[in-house]
């Protein structure tokens, strides 16, 4: 397809699109980002690949199903957290950026530089109010002091001040943020709000938080983790804390801003270890009311998306409201109990977090827009958390620069059942260790190479035939698939170099 036509179709698209927003209220964003939880943990998926009653009820997250559409094929941007994060902020693959893999590192530079743009900051340009939750998780920065205070933290023969940060979500996009730069499974443990450290109490303090107050010495690795924070951390307090300031957003938001709309970006520390649910979460009580912590985590998850809807419908926005639901990446192992009884984080797929195998990156993505998105619908078409961006641009009216949103597909077109409508033809699959992955149609090239160079094809499936990618149906060396094989990887090296938007 020549650049000159696909440009001609985006604009035909953005046409339509803003044909259909401006024929009603501009819709409020909210966006809920989940963190580590497969599409099996989800009540519906149990029930309908067990036909039981699932060992782990999410009552709101089924809602969002029946009265929304929810997709088959859906993937994360990486298998990985912070590299998927990088994706589903700026629309383009991490290996974009200046660390392929992800910035891990709090104190390092996001690389959500001027050379990529953010949903945030296309929202904002169409006159929304933005508003971040939660776990940014792709580095960021503080200040670096040469004197001593009370707030420095010695990393690196530097001194960070730790009371606020440089660059985070409010340079990103956001005009309000209520951050947990790293979630709770990493140093700083604290909140901020606007940049601004956010004392858990009057005397709170910076001290070293072990094991027993960080909850690792239970969880299900680093036992002896170690590291700064708020010196009254509670884990337990992270999805109650964040439930509750974005219900006060909107709230405040729908009270004050009648005419401007707003873009909620939430993303939940639930289900990421270390395991501590509250007792309970708006009423819902949670601890020990599963098989295991991890269910905890996927029920108190559950609860958050609950505080959110309720809060919509409250403020009566609810039914002009797009409203989406993912994760950053592929589900973890369930507890040893749950998955005696049958319980399946992956809903029958190979892999889990981290792996380029399906069930690394295979994620739950559910879209309700009452009105626009017909209810208890379902798509086949393959899509990836990449899309959010240039769908938050589409139902704003805003134009993206290819240049920019390298890979993100508008999904407008699949939520309003547009004849005709596809998703990704082409997606890249890439994790830490080296391994890389190529998904085209029902096929998948997988391949090793450092940094996404010296590509060596290792293994070629087809996901229809073998879902479970059985490594003794390899097709690889069938003389049969070798053109197929040669064409994929060479595909997948054009993808690395280029936008795979337009392919």
């Amino acid at each position: 397809m020549s650049n000159g036509y696909t440009c001609i179709l985006n604009s035909m698209v953005l046409l339509m699109t803003m044909q259909l927003v401006n024929a009603n209220q501009r819709p409020n964003i909210v966006v809920v980002l989940a963190d580590d939880l497969g599409p099996g943990d989800i009540g519906f998926y149990h029930r309908e690949r067990t036909g039981e009653k699932e060992l782990i009820p999410t009552p709101n997250i089924d809602r969002l199903i029946s009265e929304g559409m929810r997709f088959d094929d859906a993937h994360s941007a990486a298998p990985l957290c912070a590299p998927s994060r990088f994706g589903m902020l700026t629309g383009s693959y991490s290996y974009r950026n200046y660390k392929p893999y992800g910035v891990w590192g709090v104190w390092e530079k996001t690389g959500v530089y001027p050379q990529f743009t953010t949903s945030a900051r296309i929202a904002k340009s169409a006159g929304y109010a933005t508003a971040f939750f939660g776990k940014s998780g792709m580095g960021g920065d503080f200040k670096v002091i040469d004197s001593e205070t009370k707030f420095a933290w010695k990393d690196r023969y530097k001194k960070y001040d730790l009371a606020r940060r440089t660059n985070g979500p409010n340079q990103w996009g956001f005009d309000y943020s209520f951050e947990l730069p790293a979630g709770i499974q990493n140093m700083p443990f604290a909140f901020y709000e606007n940049g601004e450290w956010i004392p858990l109490k009057p005397d709170s303090d910076w001290k070293l938080i072990g094991p027993k107050q960080n909850a690792y010495d239970v969880s299900r690795k680093h036992n002896d983790l170690t590291q700064i924070g708020d010196s009254n951390w509670d884990p337990t307090l992270a999805g109650p804390m964040l439930a509750d300031k974005a219900r006060a957003y909107i709230k405040r938001q729908t009270r004050t801003s009648l005419e401007q709309p707003f873009f909620m970006y939430y993303c939940t520390q639930a289900v990421h270890i270390p395991h501590t649910p509250p007792a309970e979460l708006a009423g819902v009580k949670i601890a020990g009311t599963t098989p295991g912590p991890h269910g905890d985590m996927v029920k108190e998850l559950d609860a958050q998306v609950g505080v959110l809807i309720q809060a919509l419908e409250i403020a009566g926005v609810y039914d002009n409201t797009l409203f989406i639901f993912t994760s950053d990446n592929g589900g973890l192992a369930a507890d040893p109990e749950a998955e005696e009884l049958g319980h399946d984080p992956t809903n029958g797929w190979n892999g889990l977090k981290g792996a380029v195998r399906e069930g690394g990156h295979r994620i739950p993505f559910i879209a309700v827009w009452p009105g626009i998105i017909e209810p208890d619908t379902r798509s086949k078409e393959t899509i990836s958390g990449l899309d959010v961006v240039a769908t938050i641009a589409a139902v704003t009216g805003q134009e993206i620069s290819r240049d920019q949103v390298m890979d993100s597909v508008n999904l407008m077109p699949l939520l309003t059942q547009e004849k005709g409508a596809r998703g990704h033809t082409v997606l890249v699959h890439y994790s830490q260790t080296g391994k890389a992955a190529l998904r085209q149609g029902d096929w998948k090239l997988h391949v090793y190479g450092k940094n996404l160079k010296n590509l060596q094809p290792k293994q070629l499936f087809n996901l229809k035939d073998n879902p479970t990618e059985d490594e003794a149906k390899n097709l690889l060396n069938n003389p049969e698939y070798s053109i197929l094989a040669e064409r994929m990887l060479k595909l997948l090296q054009q993808c690395v170099n280029k936008p795979t938007a337009g392919l």
